[in-house]
């Protein structure tokens, strides 16, 4: 009787090791690709973020006829001025309670993007009239001084201050014109009146507690701190950085963002007829 023999067939080796090779490829890429990834989630909840505050932020007006002061970090969450009177800071954070919105919050009621870092919100301190009343945050006054233009200056004499900027430099001497600009007219500078966005938006991004440089210490404000600009410390006893509103500092830059090393602030803002618009709707406006 003849007998066969059984050939036992395995992986070799050089096969194991090229499969081994695979996966170690395969996985080194998606952990490289993971903090890519984490990025990129938290831009789009930044995104959805700011959307959700500005729409609280017009809601408001449609309601009150005014837009929001800042809150300060011994705010507790609320305006700080506003109404009957002006705001005692133009620069400051998202007053969430005083709009009714939640969030993460810091120990300050200080609401929080991604990264942790408080979201910076900039109200325009325009006064048309030069009477002493900020147009956008007292009772009334948007209706007073309307949307008509008065002056035949080519634009409306209810103002936003705020221009945006794709590229400022390196220092916060808030130059920007011509082709960098991006939103707003720069023609009539600081101290007078320009046409611009009514409120901005701000987050510092990932790299919000590290030492600014470029264009994002433009947005920053250079060394203004929240003591710096009079404001009390909140519960936490930390110390913020701001834009001086009241020393013209009101350009904002706005790059793209995403993975670049040296720039990652998101900026947003509303066009002032959109907000315009809204409010006609709501009979705040005439």
């Amino acid at each position: 009787m003849r007998s066969v023999s059984r050939i036992q067939q395995g992986f070799t080796l050089v096969e194991i090791a090229i499969v081994l090779l695979i996966v170690t490829i395969l996985l080194g890429y998606t952990v490289a690709m993971f903090p890519r990834q984490q990025e990129l989630k938290q831009y789009r909840a930044v995104d959805q973020e700011m959307d959700h505050i500005i729409d609280a932020i017009v809601g408001f007006a449609q309601v009150n006829g005014r837009l929001p002061c800042p809150a300060i970090p011994n705010s507790a969450g609320a305006e700080d001025g506003g109404g009957a009177v002006n705001c005692t800071n133009y620069g400051g954070f998202v007053p969430i309670n005083t709009l009714g919105i939640t969030g993460r919050t810091n120990q300050d009621s200080l609401l929080l993007d991604p990264w942790g870092n408080p979201y910076r919100y900039y109200v325009t301190n325009s006064d048309f009239n030069g009477d002493g009343v900020s147009d956008f945050v007292r009772n009334g006054e948007m209706r007073v001084v309307g949307i008509v233009d008065s002056d035949f200056d080519t634009y409306t004499d209810l103002d936003g201050r705020y221009i945006i900027c794709d590229d400022n430099g390196v220092d916060i001497s808030d130059n920007c014109n011509g082709a960098d600009e991006v939103f707003g007219n720069y023609q009539v500078g600081p101290p007078d009146r320009y046409a611009g966005a009514p409120f901005v938006l701000l987050s510092t991004g990932k790299n919000g507690r590290e030492v600014p440089v470029n264009d994002e210490l433009e947005n920053r404000g250079g060394s203004r701190s929240t003591t710096d600009l009079g404001m009390a410390a909140g519960p936490s006893g930390d110390n913020y950085f701001l834009k001086d509103v009241g020393a013209n500092q009101t350009t904002f830059v706005r790059r793209p963002t995403g993975f670049a090393d040296d720039f990652d602030d998101v900026v947003r803002w509303v066009s002032p007829h959109i907000l315009y618009s809204r409010m006609i709707e709501a009979d705040q406006l005439p």
